[in-house]
């Protein structure tokens, strides 16, 4: 029991931490200086755009993927209570995220089709929005059927934002790439040189796309101390 509870005190921090490391290691080698209010996440994963620093990006999202991984596989075994199922449910969903994370980085050579990065990439964006999503909902259930005195703002506010509260920059991201296709379609994708055109960050998909992923490590922050045992919390 001890190991498996020592297991999941490491496995949720370190793959949080992974992906933040990679991919400010990944920054810090990109030429020219790496801006993330105006470039996104996918440009520290080329080897063409990021040669030195690539291989960073890509090891802390295999090791985000692999720590998710076994994180999710001891909560599943623990899940228990009334919303089991859900729950169970929940965590299968980040499994198969963290599963698909570490798909997307395999060379090229290991994948049986073309774009093969693209599509895991996607499918992993998938599974840990809809789990985390999931568990989100769960946590916000739990904390409204059992609310400290006077928590009004539990019920009526928290608990319907808090599932949806790590999608809400992707939202803002989609809005403003509608609003820039009608507005200004002679603009290019998203690059540093809008900042030199003085075009505001709050446009940029990049930004967006960072923010979101603070918000997705947070609520896993979030997700994983909850199903810590009162005494770890201490």
């Amino acid at each position: 029991m001890r190991g498996k509870l020592d297991g999941r005190k490491i496995a949720a921090p370190l793959a949080i931490l992974a992906f933040w490391c990679g991919m400010g290691a990944a920054a810090h080698a990109y030429p020219a200086g790496y801006d993330w209010r105006y470039q996104t996440l996918s440009v520290l994963l080329y080897a063409d755009e990021n040669p030195h620093g690539f291989l960073w990006a890509w090891a802390g999202l295999w090791l985000c993927g692999v720590a998710g991984f076994v994180w999710t596989a001891e909560a599943s075994k623990s899940s228990g209570g009334a919303s089991a199922r859900s729950a169970a449910s929940g965590l299968r969903w980040l499994q198969w995220g963290f599963l698909f994370m570490c798909c997307a980085v395999l060379p090229d050579r290991l994948l049986p089709w073309s774009k093969g990065h693209e599509l895991f990439a996607i499918l992993a964006f998938l599974g840990i929005a809809i789990g985390v999503m999931r568990q989100m909902w769960l946590l916000a259930e739990a904390r409204a059927a059992n609310p400290p005195s006077g928590t009004f703002t539990v019920r009526k506010v928290f608990r319907p934002i808090l599932p949806v509260l790590p999608l809400i920059p992707l939202l803002i991201a989609g809005a403003t790439q509608m609003y820039l296709a009608f507005r200004r379609p002679d603009l290019p994708w998203v690059t540093p040189l809008w900042r030199t055109r003085g075009i505001s960050p709050f446009l940029s998909f990049g930004l967006w796309e960072w923010v979101s992923c603070a918000l997705f490590s947070v609520c896993l922050l979030t997700l994983w101390i909850d199903r810590l045992p009162s005494a770890d919390r201490r």
